[in-house]
């Protein structure tokens, strides 16, 4: 249970981090050695909470209207935003949930076509 937090923290920040190195790639972006060190992660975002699931069975009791009518319950759909991780998983972020985040100090160079076609590192199993 005490570790849950750290888990958490390195669940969200690998998973972010290995995102914005995979968009690079696919956009022709050749990261420089430091990129994901030097990579800052902001304004995070997670999906608000799931609201309570209401328990299937039992006896299912009349419903006695007096003519008084209760107000709709009102679910929020907006995103909750926060500047840092850690306040996000401090508000109930889980891995396996998505959120949205704005990775900043990333540096790359951008490559050429023919560039972009060959690998990044050597493929073992290739015979020339």
């Amino acid at each position: 249970p005490h570790l849950m937090p750290t888990y958490r923290a390195f669940t969200m920040d690998e998973c972010a981090r290995e995102t914005v190195m995979e968009a690079m790639q696919q956009n022709g972006i050749r990261p420089f050695e430091s990129a994901r060190q030097d990579m800052l992660i902001v304004d995070v975002s997670i999906p608000p909470p799931r609201p309570p699931r209401k328990k299937k069975g039992g006896r299912k009791k009349k419903k006695k209207n007096d003519g008084v009518e209760e107000p709709p319950v009102v679910e929020d759909k907006q995103w909750r935003k926060f500047a840092t991780m850690k306040e996000a998983i401090d508000k109930g972020w889980q891995p396996g949930q998505s959120f949205s985040f704005v990775a900043t100090k990333v540096n790359g160079q951008k490559v050429r076509d023919d560039e972009l076609a060959k690998p990044t590192t050597p493929n073992p199993f290739m015979v020339n």
